[in-house]
């Protein structure tokens, strides 16, 4: 890949590191209101298990993009 396409490919995947994990607090956030809330219909196991994997998909998308601007 040439340096401009190195480039982009890692402010995307920055940019989508931070979507993540602001899915992720988004999420957490959720299963708070919801416990708060007393909904019945909640699911804060499912919630919280695609929180944590959304928390480790940002996390991966930021170690891709810091190893290729090595």
């Amino acid at each position: 890949m040439g340096p401009m396409a190195t480039a982009i490919a890692a402010g995307c995947l920055t940019a989508m590191r931070w979507l993540l994990w602001l899915t992720t607090g988004l999420l957490l956030l959720l299963i708070v209101v919801q416990y708060f809330r007393g909904d019945v219909a909640a699911q804060p196991q499912s919630n919280a298990i695609l929180a944590l994997a959304l928390f480790a998909l940002g996390a991966l998308s930021g170690w891709i993009a810091r190893r290729l601007l090595r």
